[in-house]
């Protein structure tokens, strides 16, 4: 297989960052101009070259950071204290690389089987199960979702100057939410009611639909209200109406309403988590809001979900999945005057475009876990990056600036 990667440009500027000190946070920092990283290859590669030297990259960054970052890791080491895994699908099949241990007490290499948190690409799978329920007439995009809310719950929804908050201004991060209330505190156990509390305790400072600005709570009450809709829960929803078409059989939502709760059989392949170098659990997220982040993974799942998402595998959902890529709104408009890119927001998803391709990707980030999902429709590639390292050692921003020029020019 041909790359051209030695042709691109030679280096990044990123366009746009949106930060917060959220449970999920992921700083959406658009990684490309119209140059490229240095990626070091040569024609003809083979798939498992190419996850191979992917790999290599990547772990190179993420020696980097953490080696800056931890005060516990010397950077004289040879090896770095996570476990990362990176998964790349085209037409010609799938490949997948990894490095590192579950955890220190187990030595068992990480692989594409192994369990990660995927945090906020969790957001990804809400959206497909809203436009499955809008195919159906269940819902509408349209919704204010107190039509759902109020007549369950004791809640009151926020609005702006009689303009409500409907299911897309969830779905595309531009409902006029703050990414978390005032007040929350993470890792808690929060009840439903005392979400709803949060919620009927917060304004909005402006028109829905105006702005889009990144939602941790939006987009967890997007799957909240689809559920009560349904009168199923969640993860079930995703479930039946995703995990189970695609015999996603490694991934799931690990908590319930008080608590976390993984089998044994997950357990046992869930890489542990890494913060400053140091081994942490998992994070609880109440039930509430579990569509913006509750899932865990395996990067072969992930490369299923992606093959389906690129067209590779046809499916009974292609035709909703293909509708959470829309253009819906912007997102993140270039401050470079001389490029052509911008950033978008589909369902869920965020699209960046250089007027002539686009790459369509999430990141995800959690206690102890950062992640990429990402891929290039129109030349059928994606990758999965999965890090068993926090946000606080790697940044969310050095996978975008890693994923998204490879993708656009492979």
């Amino acid at each position: 297989m041909e790359l051209s990667l030695g042709i691109l440009l030679s280096s990044l500027i990123i366009l746009s960052c949106i930060s917060s000190i959220s449970i999920f946070k992921q700083q959406q920092v658009l990684a490309y101009s119209q140059q490229q990283p240095s990626f070091a290859t040569t024609t003809n590669s083979s798939e498992k070259e190419l996850s191979n030297m992917l790999l290599n990259q990547m772990k190179q960054l993420v020696f980097k950071y953490v080696s800056n970052n931890s005060s516990t890791f010397s950077s004289s080491n040879t090896s770095i204290p996570v476990s990362i895994v990176v998964g790349i699908v085209t037409p010609n099949g799938t490949q997948v690389s990894g490095y590192g241990n579950l955890s220190k007490a187990n030595s068992t290499q990480v692989d594409g089987n192994t369990i990660f948190d995927i945090a906020s690409i969790t957001k990804t799978f809400a959206t497909i199960v809203l436009a499955d329920m809008v195919k159906q007439g269940l819902v509408n995009l349209n919704d204010p979702i107190e039509k759902y809310l109020s007549s369950n719950t004791i809640i009151k929804v926020p609005s702006y100057n009689g303009h409500k908050i409907t299911l897309k201004h969830l779905a595309t991060h531009t409902s006029g939410l703050p990414d978390f209330p005032e007040g929350w505190i993470r890792n808690t156990t929060y009840t439903n009611q005392h979400v709803y509390n949060f919620l009927s305790n917060t304004t909005i400072d402006r028109e829905p639909g105006t702005l889009a600005n990144y939602s941790d709570i939006g987009m967890g009450l997007l799957g909240h209200v689809l559920s009560i809709k349904s009168g199923v829960p969640f993860s079930q929803l995703v479930k039946d109406k995703i995990l189970d078409v695609l015999a996603m059989d490694s991934t799931g939502i690990g908590m319930n309403i008080t608590g976390i709760s993984v089998s044994n059989a997950v357990k046992e392949r869930f890489a542990k988590g890494h913060i400053n170098g140091k081994e942490v659990n998992l994070e609880f997220i109440p039930e509430a809001i579990q569509a913006a982040g509750a899932m865990y993974s395996t990067t072969n799942d992930l490369l299923k979900y992606l093959s389906a998402n690129i067209g590779l595998i046809h499916t009974e959902i292609n035709d909703i999945i293909h509708e959470t890529h829309l253009i819906r709104h912007l997102f993140a408009p270039s401050t470079n005057q001389t490029s052509l890119s911008d950033t978008f927001i589909g369902l869920g998803w965020v699209i960046t475009t250089d007027f002539g391709k686009e790459v369509i990707w999430h990141t995800g980030a959690i206690d102890g876990y950062s992640s990429i999902i990402a891929f290039n429709p129109s030349k059928q590639i994606g990758m999965v990056i999965l890090c068993s390292c926090d946000i606080q050692d790697v940044p969310p921003s050095v996978m975008i600036n890693f994923a998204i020029p490879f993708l656009l020019h492979y």
